[in-house]
């Protein structure tokens, strides 16, 4: 009967192809917040490591000269091709004949269905194999946005940014909101000092849709929106559009505002704060800037996809991970989330 039972994992619905097409079309989960943005554009390649180009070119003042005399040598940028290498995330799901045999209806099509239903089980569920992949992603595009993407022990670097470019890493700038007045405009003259290094930072990018963002954790985000010159601002606001006072108030949990030209958003993280920005600080990036934020996929690492254009993810049946008393599905996804400007990523710390 057990053997029965494992021949439904026999089955095209089960073969890598059709399982790897199905976990990248039938996505019921968004995987965060940075996920859900879509501020890093996806990319598949054929291997697993990606060659950059740095054109390290600069503007210089052309001198005069006499007229008939020959002119100035324009000197070429000094290029750099740098490489930096996608990582394997790889998590399986285990399901024995037990499990199949115990609640299967009689019948091929019913045993298939249940063979099936399990599958999804361990694989969409809430805390299934895909969900911990979007998860895993989310916490690499929220290092990304800081500069430095670590492993899941948070300590071991996977990449870091500002290393890859030979750049030295900025350091916390440090706002006390308490001396922030009403009527000084010195949280908007703060803003606006930021968005002119990011805007310097950013060279060579078209900037036409750049929108400034800062991702809070909670206390930085109160501090913010809690500071004398937002409120009052607030409160103008509403007087001006005769609007009841007690809009000035309202506020919904993990909500965002605008002000000074950039967008301050209650991040909201885990639970376990393993994927969350510090809730005194906050991470300030540029939105809508083609080409500032990659990501890269490497195909599976599996002679199914040798010398294939990588896709986001996989789902494996590997035939030598299969017994006779039970299968094993495997998730896998080979990324490279990177920023090619990691001076425009800033961060600020709550005094």
């Amino acid at each position: 009967m057990a053997e029965l039972t494992l021949d439904a994992f026999n089955d095209d619905a089960f073969s890598n192809a059709t399982m790897t097409a199905q976990v990248n079309t039938n996505i019921p989960f968004v995987p965060g917040f940075l996920g859900s943005l879509g501020v890093f554009t996806g990319e598949g390649v054929y291997t697993t490591t990606v060659a950059f180009d740095d054109e390290n070119g600069n503007l210089s003042l052309i001198e005069t000269s006499p007229r008939g005399a020959a002119p100035s040598q324009s000197k070429n940028s000094k290029g750099t091709t740098r490489h930096l290498s996608t990582v394997r995330l790889a998590r399986e799901a285990v399901i024995t004949a037990d499990q199949v045999s115990g609640v299967r209806v009689l019948g091929t099509a019913n045993q298939l269905q249940t063979a099936e239903r399990l599958v999804y089980k361990r694989v969409e569920g809430p805390t299934g194999l895909k969900a911990q992949l979007g998860f895993t992603l989310e916490h690499f595009y929220l290092g990304a946005i800081d500069g430095v993407v670590y492993d899941a022990d948070g300590t071991s670097v996977l990449w870091d940014y500002f290393a890859h470019y030979g750049q030295s890493r900025p350091g916390l700038t440090t706002w006390d909101f308490g001396a922030f007045t009403a009527d000084g405009s010195e949280f908007g003259k703060a803003c606006l000092k930021l968005r002119r290094a990011q805007t310097k930072a950013l060279n060579g990018f078209s900037l036409a849709g750049a929108a400034p963002v800062a991702l809070c954790g909670d206390d930085f985000y109160d501090a913010a929106w809690g500071n004398k010159e937002v409120t009052q601002a607030r409160q103008l606001a509403v007087t001006g559009n005769m609007q009841a006072p007690e809009i000035i108030a309202q506020h919904d949990a993990y909500d965002s505002f605008k002000y000074g030209g950039i967008t301050w958003v209650n991040y909201r993280g885990s639970d376990d704060t393993k994927v969350a920005v510090p809730a005194d600080e906050a991470r300030l990036f540029a939105m809508g800037v083609p080409g500032l934020f990659k990501t890269y996929f490497a195909p599976a690492d599996t002679w199914d996809f040798v010398n294939t254009e990588g896709l986001p993810s996989y789902m494996l049946q590997r035939e030598e991970r299969q017994t006779s008393s039970l299968r094993t599905f495997e998730v896998q996804s080979n990324p490279l989330a990177i920023c090619l400007r990691p001076k425009s990523l800033l961060r600020l710390k709550k005094a």
